[in-house]
């Protein structure tokens, strides 16, 4: 698991500190490695970004900062997890799952469902579902939505899909 706030890294430590299996990872997963600023409301927020969000309009300050670390999973993966394959992956962070994912690299070809997030953050990182549906289209996966109904396919993008109220997907390795 990877989390960049030392505060919710602290609470994952100890939530999870008799379970061996789980692995907690202080840093942020990105496309390139090095230095950035988590920026947030508050210590251990959920909306923490690596962009900072403009949520005036909510009346949500987002002067709170911390120094981080980031890493490309693609360097990870082969260090530490010896190019396993992996049959889920779950990345919810904050609008930068676009760039998460160009630093899976190979890794990716080993993915065989990926589960993300697409929202409002997406607007202040100027990602859109667009760049998700080729994305995924040229790496071999199907998309999907998912709905209080069950999963819907996305055969194509279409752009009545730009709908930035927080929604989740399966990108499913295509067959």
């Amino acid at each position: 698991m990877f989390e960049p706030a030392k505060s919710n890294v602290d609470i994952l430590k100890q939530k999870f500190r008799a379970n061996s299996n789980v692995v907690i990872e202080q840093t942020a997963v990105s496309n390139e490695v090095g230095d950035a600023t988590l920026f947030s409301n508050e210590d251990g927020s959920g909306l923490a970004s690596l962009t900072k969000r403009r949520l005036d309009h909510f009346g949500i300050d987002f002067n709170n900062t911390e120094s981080i670390r980031t890493v490309k999973f693609e360097d990870y993966w082969k260090e530490r997890l010896g190019s396993k394959k992996i049959d889920i992956c779950k990345i919810d962070i904050e609008g930068h799952e676009l760039d998460a994912l160009a630093g899976f690299g190979d890794a990716l070809n080993s993915i065989e469902v990926i589960q993300f997030e697409f929202g409002g953050c997406n607007i202040d990182t100027r990602t859109f579902f667009q760049d998700f549906w080729y994305f995924f289209e040229e790496n071999g996966f199907d998309l999907y939505r998912i709905t209080p109904f069950g999963v819907v396919h996305i055969p194509k993008y279409r752009e009545l899909d730009e709908f930035f109220s927080t929604t989740n997907y399966l990108a499913k390795r295509k067959a």
